[in-house]
């Protein structure tokens, strides 16, 4: 085999790379990022609770409504996702290990609430919505929306109300959760966190960075769910766990990954025709004030029964991104890590569980289809 021969992934990642890099990405991105600035700012000037996500994110939503072509594509996403990373893996200090030792019981706690209200919003999809059984499932299962549509589709679901809902779902959860906060404790999300948290010095910041791409790169060839958020996370939390970095990111690049990534929610909806996301977002609302209903009452039973605060386990239990909802609770400074931990343990529950789901209804259509011919 020839040195070009035995080479194709590294031609074949070049190719893929170069191919996104476009002038449309390029329109797509700055438009969607200067209506998301513009947002921000007028959010933060009427102080928005979370403003540099929410402002972005509702202007871009609305931009969307009124078909301005724009986009954040998720290989943009990605980078910043790892930043946020970095934020969580520094909430984590030696005394999160002692709390941590009540930590299991209400990841378990997790691990039995997913699957209860996904079968209760599929149920309320199929019935009420009327939407076939594989998109009311892949459509109530709270996982990221890019593998809830791929793994929907391969079911014989219908992608672009998979997609729809998924989307309805985080908008509508991360509107909601900093107001619920709002009005129960009448702490507003900043969005700077602990705003006497030590900066990093130059070397710290170069460390991380080496660290955090180097577990990436590790978390991605082993394919852990969220690579790039989890291992920035793992790598930061080391660092700061044993004191080799003591420092945080500057608020000015949080404010930055919270515009971006509030840009991203909302510019999802581009494109989208009036007609079919007014019909499912009723159902949306109607479902996510289920959703949140539900998860007020099991939080509150967890943290009474374990001792934890309970907007933390509200937020934990939230069926939000796992980058959004740790994001509000870097935002409160609400113990953050606690609350990543238990997205990513959910986020591990549907990545095993999902494609058993689109193989059973796979295999199920073939026996029905089948039988009809």
């Amino acid at each position: 085999m020839s040195e070009t021969q035995g080479d194709p992934s590294k031609d074949s990642w070049i190719n893929r790379f170069s191919s996104v890099l476009t002038p449309r990405f390029f329109k797509n991105l700055s438009i969607a990022l200067g209506i998301g600035l513009v947002g921000g700012l007028i959010a933060h000037s009427i102080n928005m609770p979370l403003a540099w996500m929410m402002g972005p994110m509702l202007a871009t939503f609305v931009a969307s409504l009124l078909r301005v072509p724009m986009g954040v594509p998720m290989q943009f996403r990605s980078v910043i996702l790892g930043v946020i990373g970095v934020f969580l893996g520094a909430s984590f200090t030696p005394d999160t290990l002692e709390q941590a030792a009540r930590w299991p019981i209400s990841m378990i706690a997790v691990l039995l609430y997913v699957p209860i209200i996904t079968l209760f919003i599929t149920w309320f999809y199929t019935k009420i919505a009327r939407l076939d059984p594989a998109t009311a499932l892949f459509s109530a299962t709270p996982g990221g929306l890019t593998p809830m549509v791929v793994l929907g589709a391969a079911a014989g679901g219908n992608e672009q109300e998979i997609a729809l809902t998924q989307g309805l779902r985080v908008l509508l959860l991360v509107m909601s959760a900093p107001l619920i906060v709002l009005l129960m404790t009448g702490v507003v999300a900043s969005g700077h966190g602990d705003s006497q948290a030590v900066q990093m010095m130059l070397n710290e910041g170069l460390l991380t960075a080496v660290c955090a791409v180097i577990t990436v790169l590790v978390f991605r060839k082993l394919r852990i769910p969220a690579a790039y958020m989890t291992g920035a996370m793992a790598a930061s939390m080391v660092l700061h766990v044993t004191g080799t970095v003591e420092g945080n990111l500057p608020d000015w690049l949080l404010a930055g990954s919270l515009l971006i990534l509030g840009s991203a929610i909302g510019s999802r909806f581009s494109g989208v025709k009036l007609a079919v996301l007014g019909r499912l977002a009723g159902y949306s609302i109607v479902a996510t004030v289920v959703v949140l209903a539900f998860t007020g009452g099991v939080a509150w039973f967890v943290s009474q029964w374990l001792d934890l605060d309970f907007i933390a386990v509200l937020l934990a239990f939230a069926p939000g991104g796992v980058a959004e909802m740790s994001l509000i609770a870097l935002a409160l400074n609400v113990e953050p890590s606690f609350v990543a931990f238990h997205h990513i343990v959910r986020i591990f529950e549907i990545v095993l569980l999902a494609p058993i789901m689109a193989k059973w209804f796979q295999r199920h259509m073939q026996r029905k289809s089948g039988t009809t011919i």
